[in-house]
């Protein structure tokens, strides 16, 4: 869970994304604009993003969880990198199970889980 950086008052104030991989690299700048030419340690996060669902009616005031579901993969921004720091805390999400499972988000892909037999959740619940 990250800060949304949506502008619109009505928008989520939260970003949702499952963690691929944790990575730990040694860099180094050699560009133009570069300032040293040591190596700099950097850790990201590769991540699956999920779309809140617009159309859930969900909050305090109506008893309901929030509800999101995987980005189509074709989307340009269905993966991203995100900064660790970046991150807020890790939030439970539970199956929206009537919604069932589907496999047209993405295909055969090692961003899945093998829990997961190649299928997604149509629709997550996000837990408050």
């Amino acid at each position: 869970m990250v800060l949304s950086h949506e502008d619109d008052e009505s928008a989520h104030p939260y970003w949702y994304a499952r963690i691929i991989g944790i990575f730990h690299v040694d860099v180094r700048h050699t560009g133009p604009d570069s300032r040293s030419m040591d190596t700099q340690s950097m850790e990201f996060l590769w991540v699956r993003w999920f779309g809140y669902d617009i159309h859930h009616c969900a909050g305090w005031a109506t008893r309901r969880l929030h509800r999101v579901g995987f980005i189509p993969s074709d989307d340009v921004g269905a993966f991203g990198f995100l900064d660790p720091k970046d991150v807020i805390r890790g939030v439970h999400l539970i199956p929206a199970f009537a919604h069932g499972r589907t496999d047209e988000l993405l295909p055969l892909s090692i961003a899945r889980q093998p829990k997961d037999h190649d299928r997604d959740w149509v629709y997550y619940y996000v837990m408050m």
